[in-house]
């Protein structure tokens, strides 16, 4: 996590603040699920001490779809499809090793890095295919939200 802030996150904010004009020590709002690594002692003490002007906030429970439309309304789309591409190539594999003579007792999935990997890009590909679309995102763009603030800049 500290490794997505301090290349990703950071970097991203203050070129935001660049562009927009507003002053390096900008405070930003940072939204976090209340996983416990975000919410670990560790890692709120070291975004304080490291980067003082990012604000943590945590999303409520039950209050994704709200503060986190992207979860719901993309990713989760995006998830299953990645499942079902999975589990297509699992049951594939499967039924070819049983066709071949292979016993249900001998059967072994191939869960190698260089299978995983390989197969992987296909299941992204799929995900890519089943979110691209004008509707979802639309879909998602009118999901109540609470950074509708008018004019006001959120960053």
């Amino acid at each position: 996590m500290c490794s997505y802030v301090n290349h990703i996150l950071v970097p991203y904010l203050n070129r935001m603040k660049e562009e927009l004009g507003l002053s390096p020590d900008h405070e930003c709002i940072l939204e976090l699920d209340v996983w416990s690594v975000h919410r670990s002692k560790q890692f709120r003490t070291w975004m304080k001490t490291t980067h003082p002007w990012i604000i943590l906030d945590f999303v409520p429970g039950g209050c994704t779809e709200i503060w986190q439309p992207c979860d719901v309304g993309i990713q989760r789309l995006m998830k299953l499809s990645i499942r079902h591409a999975q589990h297509e190539d699992l049951v594939a594999e499967v039924q070819h090793k049983l066709r071949t003579g292979v016993s249900p007792a001998d059967l072994h999935i191939d869960d190698t890095l260089g299978t995983l990997r390989n197969r992987s890009v296909q299941w992204l590909v799929n995900a890519y295919h089943t979110i691209n679309d004008k509707v979802i995102v639309e879909k998602v763009r009118s999901f109540p939200s609470a950074f509708r603030l008018g004019s006001q800049v959120v960053l």
